[in-house]
């Protein structure tokens, strides 16, 4: 077995951070302070009571946005979904859109540590104003989101941002938690991945609201577009999921988006718009709250089973 790394730089010393009362985060969030949007996401990631408590009262002292837009992007790695969210990132801004970016990068089960490097791809974006990206480790948990993002999507809400995305970690056929997280999930596919039936596996394709096949230039657009045929015919065998929307499917590049970005919101817009007008906005964010408050009562549960000094002593018994 491997040896543990404990500390892969053991020069490193962090330093203090600034902590923010109770109040001042309040204010915070309402005036869409990014320091304090950091440090309340610090604060969820936290696996302390107190911290989660802090959080909480923050929470139930805020309101929400209701008309803010919360999509995940999700696709295989090497998709190109940082690159994407940056191209369609700076068309909502140049419509002067506020949009808050949450990627969620891959974890080491060896050292738990994580390069959080999902933000470099976003340099057009990452500094200018409007915008709010902050990466988290999974922490090797499954489903391509971490254990924190329900937190973290419920302050963006609350700061009154106009789209908040989901950033996955590259996933596979059956990892799709982040589609009870959001309101519209859209998966990313890459070019040549039609030209078989592997491409079009029904699992994760099923959860999707909208396809895109990314990378459709260059060398890769007649691939792009035979993809995209061979995944169009395949969405049309599929039913309307339960709120009576039917998947479609897009070619994008976001090197070349001259015009494209426009099919995507518009194809957004319709897919909310249909969502309102039918009712079943609220039902799938009600629908989306009681799947996390389960998880988050058996979370709960288990810490609290865990915390027995009984249990932890037979568990470390089996575990010899």
């Amino acid at each position: 077995m491997a040896k543990e790394i404990k500390n892969i730089n053991p020069g490193f010393r962090k330093g203090p951070g600034r902590n923010y009362t109770l109040e001042e985060c309040i204010q915070g969030v309402k005036h869409r302070h990014t320091d304090v949007l950091s440090f309340l996401i610090s604060k969820a990631e936290s696996h302390l009571d107190v911290d989660q408590a802090f959080v909480q009262n923050v929470i139930s002292e805020t309101s929400i946005k209701e008309d803010c837009r919360i999509i995940a992007v999700s696709g295989s790695p090497g998709v190109g979904k940082s690159t994407f969210l940056n191209s369609i990132g700076a068309d909502l801004l140049h419509r002067s859109h506020n949009i808050a970016i949450l990627p969620v990068d891959p974890s080491s089960r060896i050292s738990k540590g994580s390069i959080l490097g999902d933000k470099t791809r976003m340099e057009d974006i990452a500094h200018k104003p409007g915008c709010f990206i902050r990466p988290t480790s999974s922490s090797s948990s499954l489903g391509g989101v971490a254990p924190s993002t329900s937190l973290a999507v419920s302050i963006c809400q609350r700061a009154g941002f106009d789209y908040i995305f989901i950033e996955t970690v590259g996933v596979g056929q059956s990892e799709y938690e982040v589609r009870f997280l959001v309101d519209c999930f859209i998966l990313l596919l890459q070019p040549g991945g039609g030209d078989d039936l592997q491409g079009i596996k029904r699992g994760i394709m099923e959860m999707a609201d909208i396809v895109i096949v990314n990378k459709s230039d260059g060398e890769l657009l007649n691939k792009a577009r035979l993809s995209y045929d061979a995944y169009n015919t395949a969405l049309k065998l599929m039913l309307p999921n339960k709120w009576g929307w039917k998947t479609k499917a897009l070619m994008y590049s976001s090197v070349d988006h001259t015009g494209r970005s426009k099919e995507i919101f518009s194809l957004i817009d319709k897919y909310f718009s249909q969502l309102i007008n039918e009712g079943n906005l609220f039902k799938v964010r009600i629908s989306n709250s009681m799947i996390q408050f389960e998880k988050y009562s058996a979370d709960i549960l288990l810490k609290a089973i865990l915390k027995d000094r009984k249990v932890s002593s037979y568990i470390s018994d089996l575990s010899r």
